[in-house]
This record gives C-alpha cells, sequence and structure tokens, in this order.
C-alpha cells in the first residue's frame, strides 16, 4: 500500500530528470505529506504535444471515465499490479492511459515496539533522486476546468521493505519507462514485466515522528529520522486515515 508520499523536487528539476519537453500545469511549493486526494507531478505521453512526454500534476485517486461521482477516487488511490489490466476502473487506463508518478519519498507504516501504534517509516531511494512510480491516470470535464486523476501502481514489498510491510508502490527503471509511457505499447504481458519490485538496495528508509500521522502536517521535519524508542506519538492515540 501507498498512501502517503513526498513531493520535494521543483517542475525545473523534474523537467530535466524525464525529459518533459512541455510542462502542462505544476505544484506551488514542496508538501512533504501528501495523502489522497492531494495533489501529485505526473509525466506522460501526449500525442498532441510537440514534445510528446509532459509534465503536469493529477490528483491523487483514480476517477474512471465512467464514474458518475468523483467522490470514488477517494478509494482509488492505489492499483494492485496483479489485477490492473481486468479491474473495471482500471483496465481502460491501463491500455491508454499510463504515467509515471514522480515523488521524492514515501511513508509506510510497520511493526512499533512492544504495545505502541504502528510506526512510520520515510522511504527514499538511496541516491537521493526522485521515485518515478507507475501510475494510470484520467480525465474529464469538471464544470469550467479538466479534472486530472492518478492512480499508484503497487507490488510485493522487496527485501528493503519487506520487515516494514508486504506491498510497496511500482518503481519504473529509466530504461522502461519509454515502454510504460507509449500509448500504443498494448500487449499486457509486455507491461506486466514493467510492474515488478525494486532491485534490493535501491531504497533506504528510517523511522519518522508519529506527527506524520496527521495528514495536516506538512513541514519538512516530518522526514527526520528518530530513534524508535523516541517516536512517541504527540498526536495521542489518533491514527488519521491513509
Amino acid at each position: 500500500m501507498c498512501g502517503r508520499v513526498v513531493t520535494t523536487s521543483s517542475p525545473e528539476e523534474l523537467c530535466e530528470y524525464v525529459a518533459a519537453g512541455d510542462v502542462i500545469d505544476a505544484l506551488e511549493g514542496p508538501d512533504h505529506n501528501v495523502a489522497p486526494s492531494g495533489l501529485l507531478p505526473v509525466a506522460w505521453v501526449d500525442d498532441q504535444a510537440d514534445s510528446g512526454r509532459v509534465l503536469g500534476v493529477a490528483r491523487w485517486g483514480l476517477v474512471p471515465s465512467w464514474a458518475t461521482d468523483p467522490a470514488v477516487g477517494l478509494r482509488l488511490f492505489n492499483a494492485r499490479a496483479e489485477t490492473v489490466a481486468v479491474k473495471p476502473s482500471f483496465r481502460a487506463a491501463f491500455r491508454r492511459r499510463r504515467c509515471l508518478v514522480l515523488i521524492d519519498g514515501f511513508y509506510e507504516w510497520g511493526p512499533g515496539v512492544a504495545g505502541s501504534p504502528k510506526q512510520p517509516w520515510f522511504v527514499r531511494r538511496v541516491d537521493g533522486s526522485p521515485l518515478a512510480l507507475a501510475g494510470l491516470w484520467e480525465s474529464r470535464f469538471d464544470d469550467v476546468r479538466t479534472l486530472r486523476t492518478c492512480t499508484v501502481v503497487t507490488v510485493p514489498a522487496n527485501a528493503d521493505l519487506t520487515p516494514v510491510h508486504h506491498r510497496m508502490p511500482a518503481v519504473v527503471a529509466e530504461n522502461d519507462w519509454d515502454r510504460w509511457l507509449d500509448p500504443a505499447t498494448s500487449v499486457r504481458h509486455t507491461l506486466e514485466e514493467v510492474l515488478v519490485p525494486s532491485p534490493d538496495g535501491l531504497l533506504v528508509l528510517h523511522p519518522v515522528d508519529r506527527r506524520v500521522n496527521d495528514a495536516r502536517q506538512k513541514g519538512r521535519e516530518l522526514t527526520v529520522p528518530v530513534p524508535l524508542e523516541a517516536s512517541a506519538d504527540r498526536m495521542g492515540s489518533q491514527e488519521a486515515l491513509w
């Protein structure tokens, strides 16, 4: 499961990272605690754009084209790789509307010390570069504007993450970006080859303060390592939904 992420890279940095030619829209600034319904930077291939690959933002939580209530997206912020090609909510986007969700890290909750609530961990690439997650996107007109939404595809956890959780977001290797993004790639097994656990050693993680449980907390201090015994729940026993 992937339900909280960190976005700190600037649009310029992300454009260079994914070789996007155009920026459709961009986040206003860094966010160290994005929850579902928040905005995420995404890259996709736009057949109408001269540059092909473009960068924009999407609301986290996929709203399928057939959905009558946009609130359905609150439940569709993750898509399991094992079923993404066949589930009605995801299969159309899987065929033609794939994207890279660009983040700088994510939080996962795992076992705490004996008798304590679940412990949040911050996960990032060992080299500090952004993570390009496998995503799907949809767009629809919402009164006077276009609403773009997305979901993050998950896979079984690799050895880096299994001590904390049994699932992880699918990180797309750079040499697979073209295959994943190309709308013309429609062979299911070819796409599913991209959706695999990350190589062991790609990610590092450390425990962080339980203030991250509250999605209203946004500061950089949320990613700072803390000793497990010092990660007292300053919010009491309340656990925010994620």
